[in-house]
């Protein structure tokens, strides 16, 4: 049926001769199974009857781009990677800034609320930088420690009362030691063996401010041969709830010599004695530690005494030093000198 088909479609293109320039439908060459199960199907040809669309014209090639425009599209390109990079790292910068103050936020918050769970050594807070540490103290820096008699150096009891001595405000009633010395009248009841003993205290001159300026610069220690039961009401009205002597040592803490006086070990007090100075106004008391020992002149009465006013510079430089017994050491070494030159001479 198929090839009866395709002859009949042979026969009618050869009939319609009256269409010029009309071609021929292509022959199969060979008459294969193939050719008669899937025959070729030409393209539908368009009819002379219909219009024909005008051709257009090829359009013309792009104009080839210049270098300088390629150059500029070029630095385009570049500047905006960089201003991509810049912006990255703008950004984590940013991010990074924010972490750590939000880090040292909390660890601020956490140190500042005391919880009594916790340990009372503070922990350092967990931040990305460490914290700086606190500058380490030398010699220099560190408090030195200023080791002060008693009896005859800061005050003078007596168990009678000065005859001169009138209302309280100073000895010999004279306006001037009043002034400096107001208030310089206290009396102590001491009770030693069932017995009762009333001692009558006196200031030295200037004695408040020698304490208050030289509290500011040391720590202040008084070391005294007397008796706890006389001394520490004596200190206390030194004191005057100031709270700058409060270290105390008494009589069980000197060694007593054979000839019935006492001296005074000051290792007892510190073990580092570079930093450690003594005012007394015996020699006997710092004969152990004869470096260490500043003199000063006893006093029971004078009212035109100033010798507390002179120690202040002395005082002022000594805590500078790493070492106050180079600098009191010289005094000694002196006034030794001076003893072999006297002994020396009497021979």
């Amino acid at each position: 049926m198929n090839t009866l088909g395709y002859v009949a479609r042979q026969f009618d293109v050869l009939a319609s001769s009256s269409k010029p320039k009309e071609k021929a439908l292509p022959r199969v060459s060979t008459w294969s199974s193939k050719s008669f199960l899937f025959p070729h199907v030409s393209s539908p040809r368009r009819a002379h009857s219909s219009p024909s669309l005008p051709t257009l014209p090829d359009p013309p090639p792009p104009p080839p781009r210049s270098k300088p425009h390629l150059e500029s599209v070029i630095d385009q390109i570049f500047f905006i990677r960089v201003f991509l990079m810049v912006w990255d790292n703008l950004k984590s910068a940013w991010s990074s800034l924010k972490a750590k103050h939000i880090h040292l936020s909390l660890a601020i918050s956490v140190s500042q609320s005391p919880s009594p769970l916790l340990d009372s050594t503070p922990s350092p807070p967990r931040t990305g930088t460490p914290l700086p540490l606190p500058p380490k103290k030398t010699p220099f820096h560190l408090p030195k420690t200023l080791v002060l008699d008693l009896d005859e150096t800061l005050i003078h009891s007596t168990s009678r009362p000065i005859p001169f001595h009138s209302s309280g405000s100073g000895l010999l009633s004279l306006g001037s030691f009043g002034r400096r010395n107001k208030g310089a009248g206290h009396m102590v009841e001491v009770v030693l063996g069932g017995r009762s003993t009333l001692y009558h205290v006196y200031k030295r001159p200037f004695v408040d401010f020698f304490l208050r300026t030289v509290s500011g610069w040391y720590t202040l220690v008084i070391f005294t041969a007397s008796m706890q039961e006389y001394a520490d009401p004596v200190i206390d009205w030194l004191d005057a709830g100031r709270g700058i002597l409060e270290h105390r040592f008494f009589r069980d803490s000197c060694t007593q010599l054979p000839n019935g006086s006492y001296t005074k070990d000051l290792s007892v007090i510190e073990s580092d004695l570079s930093r450690v100075c003594l005012v007394d106004n015996s020699p006997v008391s710092y004969t152990v530690n004869q470096a260490n020992g500043i003199p000063i002149e006893g006093w029971t009465h004078d009212p035109s005494d100033e010798a507390l006013l002179d120690l202040l510079p002395v005082l002022d430089s000594l805590r500078f030093t790493s070492d106050v017994r180079r600098v009191l050491g010289l005094r000694s070494a002196g006034v030794q000198m001076r003893q072999l030159q006297q002994l020396s001479s009497h021979s």
